[in-house]
């Protein structure tokens, strides 16, 4: 785990990106080319406050909020919309599920070694 300055409101359990000064914010997807560091830790209220962010590449498991449903542990997981995780493919693999999931549901995700 790492702590980083939020450029704006963040909430807990989502992937956070790099931003060029350094600080991070909310990954808005995958695709995007987005540099991500990993899952907040905390709910960040106010612009400049820091935030612990459990690191994509420290392996272990951090916990993430499902976009969408989930079926089965050991599924993959992508970045979605919002900073979520989502099954749908979309850039590389972030981790694999340890339980299913509704949308919006804070699960624990295994991190995938070459995220």
């Amino acid at each position: 785990q790492r702590t980083f300055t939020a450029t704006g409101t963040m909430s807990p359990y989502i992937l956070a990106k790099l931003d060029t000064d350094g600080s991070v914010s909310t990954a808005t997807k995958v695709a995007s080319g987005e540099t991500r560091v990993g899952f907040t830790t905390r709910e960040v209220l106010t612009a400049g406050d820091s935030t612990g962010i459990v690191l994509l590449n420290g392996g272990g498991t951090a916990y993430g909020t499902a976009h969408g449903t989930i079926t089965n542990a050991g599924t993959a997981l992508y970045g979605g919309p919002g900073g979520k995780v989502s099954p749908t493919a979309s850039g590389g693999v972030i981790g694999f599920s340890l339980t299913s999931a509704a949308a919006d549901d804070v699960i624990e995700v295994l991190l995938h070694e070459s995220a």
